[in-house]
């Protein structure tokens, strides 16, 4: 018996959506323009290295030759970890100051002046009283990332609050809630999706605040510091390197963990507070 293979239906492999192909074909074009400019002398290859020297060089820094070896992964992790250190304590404490601001005349009277009068000032402008007080150490820019990570998250904890409406601390009143439970069962709930864009706006601030204080107090490794260092030597392929790696790892941060997070709560809640 033989099988005839006209009979079996070809399963056709998906095609990538167009939101994919269409910057994927954007940052093709430009790094494509960019490679023959260098190449033919229209820019200056030394101010402008060429995109294949750059992957080049940074494929041999994340490698055992590089110097220091694997440098870009060990800046990537230190990073992360200022970073994950700093917005997590942003989290917890401007999430309890959200809430109090929000569900108590003590907490309003106390905090809401303090954060109106914290907010407009710049994030770095900060970073010389904390190498004051803590030096050139983790703590300087973990505390930057802190900063600018919190004031988003109370904002949009307060905001959350403020967009529930009394019937339903009635309706949860009427069936023997206690406080503790309402905020439990009913205002963490409902703040969730707003909790989540106050992180995913916190994170993007953070992220940029953390780069910048690294440059500044950042005693080894990190991508800010990497860049520092390598505009002392007029390492122009590891300053490029060092952009094209937080743009990336930023990109990867909001869209690919952030970005999940909040779909799971919208699926989840119904809701969309997406500014």
């Amino acid at each position: 018996m033989t099988l005839d293979t006209a009979e079996i239906p070809r399963r056709r492999l998906p095609l990538p959506p167009m939101k994919l192909i269409r910057p994927v074909v954007s940052l093709g074009v430009l790094f494509g323009l960019w490679e023959i400019a260098a190449r033919t002398g229209v820019i200056s290859a030394f101010l402008f290295p060429p995109p294949s020297a750059i992957f080049a060089a940074l494929w041999i820094s994340a490698g055992p030759n590089g110097d220091p070896p694997y440098g870009i992964l060990l800046d990537i992790a230190l990073s992360l970890y200022r970073l994950l250190a700093g917005v997590g304590l942003a989290l917890v404490l401007g999430t309890i100051i959200g809430l109090a601001i929000g569900l108590t005349g003590w907490g309003r009277a106390i905090f809401k002046p303090i954060i109106s009068a914290l907010m407009p000032i710049p994030t770095l402008a900060w970073t010389p009283v904390l190498l004051l007080v803590f030096g050139i150490d983790n703590r300087t820019t973990i505390t930057v990332v802190f900063i600018a990570a919190s004031f988003e998250i109370i904002y949009n904890v307060v905001t959350g609050i403020e967009m529930m409406t009394r019937k339903v601390y009635w309706v949860a009143a009427s069936m023997g809630a206690s406080r503790l439970q309402t905020l439990r069962y009913v205002v963490l709930p409902g703040i969730l999706p707003y909790l989540i864009t106050g992180l995913k706006l916190g994170v993007g601030y953070a992220w940029r605040a953390l780069i910048a204080a690294e440059m500044l107090a950042a005693s080894s490794h990190g991508l800010g510091f990497m860049i520092y260092d390598a505009q002392e030597y007029m390492d122009m392929k590891s300053i490029y390197g060092g952009i094209l790696t937080i743009s990336v790892m930023g990109l990867l941060i909001e869209r690919g963990v952030i970005g999940a997070l909040e779909k799971r709560t919208i699926e989840k809640w119904g809701v969309n507070v997406e500014r």
